[in-house]
């Protein structure tokens, strides 16, 4: 279910492919800030107060953040993955019903 979730395209399962483009880019960006944030939480949850510390100096020195988040979290990339469809399924579940009310 994951993966299929990852395919979908919000823009096109939303029916916003005739959004001017500029409209259409800022929404894509506020759910990209959503997904973001929501990873963000996720990772804070996991680290413990050193590894905090050890990601505060890695993004202070404009390190590689994403190989120091693949080092200290097992499943990185998975967990990535599902917030990410998580996500998705949440918007299309929201939009479902509206379709109904038409």
């Amino acid at each position: 279910m994951v993966t299929e979730l990852l395919n979908v395209n919000l823009v096109k399962e939303l029916g916003l492919d005739s959004m001017p483009q500029e409209k259409k880019a800022a929404l894509i960006d506020q759910m990209s800030q959503v997904v973001e944030s929501r990873i963000n939480l996720e990772v804070l949850s996991i680290l413990n107060e050193g590894d905090k510390k050890e990601m505060d100096k890695v993004l202070d020195s404009d390190g590689d953040l994403v190989a120091f988040l693949r080092n200290k979290i097992p499943n990185f990339d998975l967990m990535v993955a599902e917030t990410i469809a998580n996500f998705k399924k949440e918007i299309l579940d929201m939009q479902r019903p509206l379709a109904t009310v038409k």
